[in-house]
């Protein structure tokens, strides 16, 4: 799935909600080192049930298996750990890095209830809830809040709260309210706008934080040309 697919689909959810005058709010999640945190045995086991056995599974294992890692904290002294072997992390520059990451959280969604929207991109998770009255729609949001924090537990996965933020949706004529989404004490803030993949997505999807920032980069676009058109071609400039 593309980030414009991704996007689609979310903005979507969103505008089709608010056409209905329904409540709705984002959720959307960053998790603390998503990358580092994979369990190779988790792994593989979920391969295994997606049906990825024979040469091809034992190539994956291959590719996991036998790295080992030591920490040095001085040349000098030969301060230096027992080499241990990696039984946790896949490499995030890597092709494989993100589609293994996909595969590991791909059963989330599951925990979806009705009017909620769970999407997984690479390390991002996004969560789209709507329901056309208060009272269900603070319970949807507090569940699912909760079932997606046990999800991350167990299997080895933290969420970073301080990254992760919450949006509530303006539609018109609703009253304000202030939802505190908290899990074992641990706060997520509630945001107006938050960068969404290549996007800066707002609570009343106006779009104006996003055109400021691309704005300004316009303008560092154009300050730069304009430095330099004195030494180049207008070829090499269209370029």
């Amino acid at each position: 799935m593309s980030t414009e697919n991704a996007s689609h689909i979310v903005l979507n959810e969103l505008l089709a909600a608010r056409n209905s005058k329904w409540m709705v709010g984002g959720l959307f999640c960053d998790l603390h080192k998503a990358f580092d945190c994979i369990n190779h045995v988790a792994l593989l086991e979920k391969l295994k049930f997606y049906g990825v056995t024979g040469k091809f599974y034992n190539l994956i294992k291959s590719y996991l298996d036998g790295t080992y890692q030591r920490v040095i904290l001085s040349h000098n002294n030969s301060i230096e750990s027992n080499w241990e072997k990696v039984k946790q992390k896949v490499p995030k520059g890597s092709i494989l890095g993100p589609i293994f990451s996909l595969i590991y959280v791909n059963d989330l969604p599951k925990f979806a209830s009705i009017g909620t929207k769970i999407l997984l991109y690479t390390d991002d998770t996004s969560i789209i809830v709507t329901s056309p009255h208060l009272e269900n729609f603070e319970t949807q949001i507090d569940k699912i809040f909760g079932d997606i924090n046990n999800w991350f537990k167990i299997n080895q996965l933290v969420l970073n709260y301080n990254k992760t933020h919450y949006l509530q949706f303006n539609i018109k004529n609703s009253r304000d309210y202030d939802l505190k989404l908290n899990y074992q004490g641990n706060y997520v803030k509630s945001s107006t706008n938050t960068k969404f993949w290549d996007l800066i997505i707002d609570s009343s999807l106006s779009w104006k934080a996003h055109i400021d920032q691309m704005m300004s980069k316009l303008n560092s676009a154009c300050f730069v040309i304009r430095t330099i058109q004195a030494i180049m071609s207008t070829e090499t400039l269209r370029i």
